[in-house]
């Protein structure tokens, strides 16, 4: 089914929005493989946790406990579980995505500062975490926000479940996920 073209024109206009809240996004250093960058993986739970309350979505941050990584016990960030609708008469979908990401710097290759979302000349955006999985996560939270605005009812009830260990195995998702399911 296309998109509507009144969802389409509001991108179109929205679009400056939508590029201010990804470079927030990829400015958040959420680097779940290092314990110095720890705090950054709680600070982007706690900021996508407050984006997707504006958009309507009924949401709680997990605590999953602790780890051990390079001899310190550590947080494991917050997941957040959220949830919109509850219409017996839809399905009901589930969305996946992680807002931690992997080390980058200069000297890895990049052409400019990783945590700096950046315009290059041929239009594309490019900063850690833009494509693998902020860009995806906030895509959901655009659509989200659309269905918010205009008051346009979901045609399915979602599911969220965000995490900030992916990139580091997602330490803590199989037993929050085993605790969800007998819940």
């Amino acid at each position: 089914m296309p998109a509507p073209s009144e969802f389409l024109s509001w991108v179109d206009a929205s679009k400056d929005a939508f590029i201010a809240r990804l470079s927030h996004a990829v400015s958040i250093p959420s680097i779940s493989g290092d314990p110095a960058y720890r705090p950054r993986v709680q600070e982007m739970s706690d900021w996508l946790n407050a984006e997707l309350k504006k958009v309507g979505v009924e949401t709680k941050q997990v605590d999953l406990g602790n780890h051990v990584m390079d001899g310190q016990t550590l947080p494991l960030p917050h997941a957040i579980l959220g949830k919109i609708g509850n219409d017996k008469n839809k399905k009901t979908v589930l969305i996946y995505g992680h807002f931690d990401v992997q080390p980058a710097a200069l000297s890895d290759g990049w052409a400019s500062e990783p945590f700096t979302l950046t315009t290059l000349p041929d239009g594309r955006l490019v900063g850690r975490g833009s494509s693998d999985d902020k860009g995806p996560v906030l895509g959901w939270l655009a659509v989200l926000q659309w269905h918010h605005e205009t008051q346009t009812p979901l045609p399915v009830n979602l599911r969220f479940c965000f995490e900030g260990m992916e990139e580091n195995g997602s330490e803590g998702l199989d037993e929050l996920v085993e605790r969800e399911r007998e819940g």
